[in-house]
């Protein structure tokens, strides 16, 4: 039999969570981690090289995508919102970013009948001893029609960078930005507007189901210098998401 999740109501972090897809480091009365710390997809320049930040809680959204049920609930969720901001009758295509971005965009074309697309990520430089892959969106399958309104959908925002590439390629091609839909906007900066170096003309609302700021950290900070001393931390959390749930349950 297969699995059946509970929707929690309005609490779309912790539905996520019953897919399993949802890890928040479990500490102690003191406040010391009982579980390892995550990696972020953000980095920065450290003494030795390019460092990634880290914290406590990762949504793994991949953990909802299974199932139809969940992401037809986020997806109207995020369409009630969409409709109330902008006005669904002006989105001609949802773009799903890679790869999170995915299956929420196909639900949210589906919830709506409007059409839905992917960009695609194509690699333009190997990984070598001392530097990593380098790769650049481009639309692969599908195309940017001139005069389109586009909502850019992804999973998780956080540090909009591949945001702002995707709504370069978009506007390349005359297609319109009207908005990003994400199921959680985790970023500390960017409420509920973002504005675009390659859209200047207006800034682009962000609609997301979860508003959650949450912190992250240099590998240096005291606030995590220890642990990472230690080696409790898990840089890439969807390769050791096991780990994490084990970390999460043995906590608990």
């Amino acid at each position: 039999m297969h699995r059946i999740i509970e929707i929690a109501g309005d609490r779309h972090l912790e539905t996520l969570g019953n897919c399993g897809g949802c890890y928040i480091c479990p500490k102690s009365p003191a406040g010391l981690r009982l579980g390892p710390l995550v990696g972020y997809a953000g980095t920065y320049n450290g003494p030795d090289g390019k460092k990634q930040f880290v914290g406590d809680i990762y949504a793994n959204f991949a953990m909802a995508e299974p199932y139809p049920k969940v992401r037809k609930f986020f997806a109207g969720g995020i369409s009630v919102k969409l409709d109330a901001q902008i006005d669904l009758t002006k989105i001609d295509v949802f773009c799903g970013a890679p790869i999170g971005g995915y299956s929420l965009a196909d639900a949210l074309g589906s919830c709506n009948d409007i059409p839905s697309i992917k960009a695609e990520k194509k690699v333009v430089a190997l990984a070598t001893a001392t530097s990593r892959e380098k790769s650049k969106l481009v639309f692969a399958r599908h195309g940017v029609e001139s005069g389109l309104g586009y909502v850019i959908v992804e999973d998780v925002c956080n540090n909009f960078s591949t945001t702002e590439e995707l709504i370069a390629l978009i506007c390349s091609g005359g297609g319109k930005v009207l908005a990003i839909a994400c199921f959680l906007n985790r970023s500390l900066t960017v409420e509920s507007f973002y504005c675009s170096t390659a859209s200047s003309s207006h800034p682009i609302p962000v609609i997301s189901l979860v508003r959650e700021p949450i912190n992250e950290w240099k590998q240096d900070d005291p606030a995590v210098a220890e642990d990472i001393a230690k080696g409790n931390v898990v840089l890439k959390p969807k390769d050791q998401w096991d780990r994490l749930m084990k970390a999460t349950k043995v906590a608990g």
